[in-house]
């Protein structure tokens, strides 16, 4: 048996339930298919103590199970924060296999911060034996920016789609307590910088008839008083319902109330977008950035709808436009997205994964 000591600093925990599922996914893909996986993770902190404890019982705990342990691979997601973990780990275990997976801005940096870690993660492709991308825009960004050989990027959709979990719930909106007859507008994601937060906000303001709507917000992060700020000086108190991040199961029911799913992140960091591809799996109208990640799975007006990034009255134009198809035009849109989303089904992408660490 193969045996894979996984390393991240992103994985789900109770209060950020969303963090890093994928990380998670890709582990239990590979105990699924023969592998014995050791994880070492850390869970978002929100202190800066928090972080500085939880980092380093991260790397200790990586390097006591590397020094104790036998591994033939190290599988580490999220290549900035684990660069030197990767290089001391591979001068305690020469012969162990690096496997890389590189999703946001660990290699696509948003601000000057993430900049500073860029010259270790150029230092620390040269050991890696592949590189695994989300997607072919980040396949394009390690091949064009990064000069790695096409023959050692390849592509794995973050962990896929449970379409156990993520399928159209019946009856959701009652179950949410929501109103029937009322078309529901939705935003489900992290409060934090260019997640688009607040362009979804201002967009709603911009509705024609906004009391005819209902609109829920799901999700927890740094920024979330701004947010709360913003929803009162736009008088929305009364039409937006906010919920904290949810488990996968309960995000199912909310995708399923949802109608129109907004999708408003302006980060060029954002690698796929597995969220878009889940409300399409429940039957929400997808309405993404016209930028990064969806763009390798949204097809305008075929299966979801593009909005010029940052732009509220572009955002709130399409919603309108989808507010106006007419039952036929929805249901061709939805079918669409569906066919769309189970092109990313758990189920049948899993080989990919295994092949690739098959490979080496």
């Amino acid at each position: 048996m193969k045996k894979v000591l996984l390393i991240s600093n992103m994985y789900p925990s109770k209060k950020y339930k969303h963090y890093g599922v994928f990380v998670r996914n890709t582990a239990t893909i590979l105990e699924e298919n023969g592998y014995k996986v050791d994880v070492s993770a850390l869970k978002k902190k929100d202190t800066k103590l928090g972080k500085l404890i939880g980092y380093s019982w991260f790397y200790l705990k990586s390097l006591f199970l590397c020094i104790f342990k036998h591994y033939d691979y190290l599988y580490a997601h999220y290549l900035s924060h684990c660069a030197l973990l990767i290089k001391l780990i591979k001068k305690i275990k020469p012969q162990i296999k690096i496997i890389v997976n590189v999703h946001g801005n660990d290699v696509v940096p948003e601000d000057e911060h993430d900049e500073i870690f860029i010259p270790l993660v150029k230092s620390t492709l040269p050991l890696i034996d592949l590189c695994i991308v989300p997607s072919s825009y980040y396949q394009g960004i390690m091949i064009n920016d990064y000069k790695l050989d096409s023959k050692i990027v390849k592509i794995f959709p973050s962990g896929g789609i449970n379409f156990d979990i993520f399928k159209r719930q019946e009856n959701a909106k009652e179950k949410l307590h929501l109103a029937q007859n009322k078309k529901c507008i939705g935003y489900i994601g992290r409060y934090e910088k260019r997640k688009g937060w607040e362009v979804f906000l201002k967009a709603i303001s911009l509705l024609n008839n906004i009391n005819d709507y209902q609109v829920i917000m799901v999700g927890v992060g740094e920024e979330e008083d701004q947010a709360n700020e913003l929803i009162k000086e736009y008088h929305l108190e009364k039409i937006i319902k906010k919920y904290p991040m949810q488990t996968q199961k309960e995000l199912a029911l909310f995708y399923s109330a949802i109608d129109i799913f907004c999708f408003p992140t302006y980060r060029k960091s954002d690698s796929l977008g597995l969220v878009g591809l889940e409300a399409m799996a429940c039957g929400s109208v997808v309405i993404a950035s016209n930028m990064a990640g969806p763009t390798s799975y949204i097809k305008n007006q075929e299966n979801g709808y593009f909005f010029k990034p940052r732009d509220p009255n572009d955002l709130s134009d399409k919603i309108e436009k989808v507010l106006s198809l007419n039952n036929e035009e929805l249901d061709i849109l939805k079918k669409n997205a569906l066919k769309t989303a189970k092109e990313y089904d758990v189920k049948n992408i899993s080989h990919i994964l295994v092949d690739i660490f098959s490979e080496i």
